[in-house]
């Protein structure tokens, strides 16, 4: 079995000075100890054959594994190090040894003393391996690896020209096809979810969603570039698909019906199958699989529909465009009503709909945007380091 490759350099980690000076510290203890300890009467046949042996070597492999965390060395280089401090002590103490009134010396001893080294060294590497990893793993648990893994994912569309392109390649899917949208409320819940951030990451296209997102592009120096949010978007994407079959999966009735009658204005000629958006994923598979469609819009909210997206893609064998489209059924059934153009305009959308929906949306925007924007700082912050 091939040996695990040891993790790159940049992911080692270091002991702080603190921890090496400590270690210095033990190791002179542990050294003073044996010797004073062993000039002391009561020493004499304190541990009897073969726990004598034992004794060594669990003095040693301290001895060892405190010189070696001393000199901050890894692999065959710290077992070098800490089987040679072994040595070198283990010698001195039979030496010692040798000093006193009856006493003796003995290379079984000395060799004791020598695996005591070496096994030091073998727990010393064994925590090294175990801090490397948790170093190698941490960053991909951190909100702040994931933000900026989606900073760089979101695709930043500069103008109303280049929104037109974007709409008429993804109206020409050549496989089964994500689209997904990432808003503060998005960036808020892959902080603490991350089978969401697994699944929103690996979306084929993320677009910018909201205001909130235009204030963290503009925070990291970045261009923000057009707010291209789900509620104004995939409309354009359902008349690009005009002609071909559709399907909206989400909510419930009478709203599902009556988006179905907003989709049939939108693109005349498309067939539509509609599904709620409470089944089990693996029958909205089988729905689409029995039932071919070229755009499927979900309407489930976060994160329940990205995890069926990622479902879908993965087992659907024809070319489609996948939309997590959050509210928009709602949206397109009239459920749910847009705010007056001069608050979208100004970025104010969301205090409308808390105002609509005050229960509900009081953890999303009161409590999430104030974390959102401290979290943004953050980035910032860190970004400049």
């Amino acid at each position: 079995m091939p040996e695990a490759a040891e993790p790159p350099a940049a992911a080692r980690v270091h002991l702080p000075l603190g921890w090496r000076l400590l270690a210095a510290l033990l190791l002179g203890l542990v050294s003073f100890g044996l010797l004073w300890g062993g000039a002391s009467p009561l020493a004499v046949g304190l541990f009897k054959a073969p726990w004598d042996k034992l004794a060594h070597l669990s003095v040693f492999a301290v001895i060892g594994m405190a010189f070696g965390m001393c000199t901050d060395a890894r692999g065959w280089r710290v077992v070098l190090w800490a089987v040679a401090a072994a040595v070198a002590v283990g010698a001195i103490d039979e030496l010692h040894q040798l000093a006193l009134p009856g006493r003796d010396a003995g290379w079984d001893d000395l060799a004791a003393d020598a695996l005591g080294g070496l096994l030091g060294a073998g727990l010393l590497n064994g925590l090294y391996r175990w801090l490397d990893e948790r170093a190698v793993l941490a960053p991909a648990r951190s909100w702040l690896h994931r933000w900026r893994q989606l900073v760089q994912r979101i695709e930043r569309v500069p103008t109303e020209a280049a929104t037109g392109d974007v709409l008429r390649r993804l109206s020409q899917p050549q496989r089964p096809t994500m689209l997904g949208f990432v808003n503060a409320h998005a960036m808020n819940s892959v902080a603490g979810a991350a089978d969401f951030y697994e699944a929103l990451v690996s979306a084929d296209t993320l677009l910018r969603d909201g205001s909130g997102m235009a204030t963290l592009f503009s925070l990291l120096g970045m261009p923000p570039g057009c707010n291209l949010n789900g509620t104004d978007f995939i409309p354009r994407l359902i008349t690009q698909f005009s002609g071909r079959s559709m399907a909206l999966l989400g909510t419930r009735e009478p709203s599902l019906s009556r988006a179905a009658s907003a989709v049939a204005q939108l693109a005349p000629a498309s067939q539509l199958t509609l599904a709620h958006g409470f089944l089990p994923v693996d029958d909205y598979v089988h729905l689409m699989q029995a039932q071919p469609c070229a755009l499927i819009v979900l309407g489930m909210g976060m994160p329940r529909q990205e995890l069926v997206a990622c479902s879908l893609r993965a087992q659907l064998d024809y070319p489609c465009l996948i939309v997590c489209g959050g509210a928009i059924i709602d949206f397109l059934g009239g459920k749910t009503a847009r705010a007056p153009a001069w608050m979208r305009r100004l970025g104010l959308e969301w205090v409308y709909r808390l105002a609509q929906e005050p229960g509900r949306l009081f953890r999303r925007y009161v409590l999430g945007n104030p974390l959102f924007l401290a979290r943004a700082l953050r980035l910032r912050l860190a970004q400049r380091r």
